[in-house]
């Protein structure tokens, strides 16, 4: 992606990894074991942090790259982010202070200025046709000076139906590009899905694309004292040059409704959505999710290293219904 230098100076990228689910991914690849999703390769040649990691380096300068991870799983992740700055790194002790992690490397960002631009890209998912993903980016990057919210989400429309997904309820935006994100539902029934993507909703990927004012004053707006005390820590990282760590007690103190605010989801956190078609997204939400990706990548693999010995072999290994399953 080339954008114009002085665009790209003000680019940042926040990649999540430390977003886990109860999902723990079996590696196709032999002699690895098990790993949380999100450092498993799925059939690849790479881990999936690895490939949210290189997303990464084509939205913002490595100097303005950010991670948040878990110390707990420090074995996985460290050797992929060896190129970020330890002030960049955002570390939590447990999955309860993974939203904290990311609203203080999102404050550190909008202390620069507020009018960065940040990329927020979850390691938890798997793309089939990186190429889509890799324009839909382009595309929320390049409309979001005309987006009154001030921040551009990806929803992803696929043919099959998505497997314990979370999906966003969207409408026609009166003015500018993109579509108006009416509400968020939370990994519904298969049944609830169906209805909803009848009614034109799409798959919540979790990538988003905003100023880092627009984040910081959603903050602030539900708990200013929030604000100052990771203001503070991050700060603190940066002038000492060491990670920033959020213990788990400061995770205690904030109140729920609080902690969904950091979600950023609608209607609450406004926003446009970007549909992008085609891209087999999966969330990698549930266990189930995660086997239907695994098994795709098996046979997908086979497929490409089994020898062709006749014409029609090779007929059947693009046009074979296995091809198509998270198209």
């Amino acid at each position: 992606m080339k954008m114009p230098s002085h665009l790209h100076n003000s680019n940042w990228c926040i990649v999540v990894a430390d977003d886990h689910g109860p999902e723990w991914a079996p590696t196709v690849q032999l002699g690895e074991k098990p790993s949380p999703a999100q450092y498993s390769r799925l059939g690849g040649s790479s881990t999936l942090l690895q490939r949210t990691m290189r997303r990464a380096a084509r939205m913002a300068p490595p100097s303005q790259v950010m991670i948040t991870a878990l110390d707990e799983y420090r074995e996985y992740w460290e050797p992929s982010v060896w190129y970020v700055r330890p002030e960049n790194r955002f570390v939590g002790e447990n999955r309860a202070t993974s939203l904290l992690t990311g609203a203080a490397a999102l404050l550190s960002i909008a202390q620069l200025s507020p009018s960065n631009v940040v990329t927020i890209l979850p390691a938890r998912c798997y793309v089939a046709q990186e190429w889509i993903l890799r324009a839909a980016l382009e595309r929320a990057l390049s409309i979001l000076p005309g987006v009154r919210e001030g921040v551009v989400t990806l929803a992803m429309v696929d043919i099959d139906e998505g497997i314990d997904e979370d999906y966003l309820a969207v409408t026609r935006a009166r003015t500018g590009a993109g579509l108006t994100v009416l509400g968020f539902a939370r990994r519904p029934t298969s049944w609830t899905a169906r209805l909803l993507v009848q009614q034109g909703a799409m798959i919540a990927s979790g990538i988003m694309i905003g100023y880092a004012g627009v984040f910081a004053a959603h903050i602030s707006k539900h708990w200013p004292g929030l604000t100052q005390i990771l203001a503070r820590m991050s700060a603190a990282a940066a002038a000492a040059g060491s990670e920033c760590e959020v213990p788990m007690d400061l995770r205690r103190g904030v109140p729920s409704p609080t902690m969904k605010s950091l979600r950023w989801n609608p209607p609450m956190f406004p926003q446009r959505a970007i549909p992008v078609m085609g891209s087999g997204w999966s969330g990698l939400r549930s266990q189930r999710a995660v086997g239907r990706v695994t098994t795709y990548s098996t046979i997908a693999n086979t497929l490409v290293n089994q020898p062709l010995q006749d014409p029609n072999l090779a007929a059947a290994s693009v046009d074979g219904d296995s091809c198509h399953s998270l198209r």
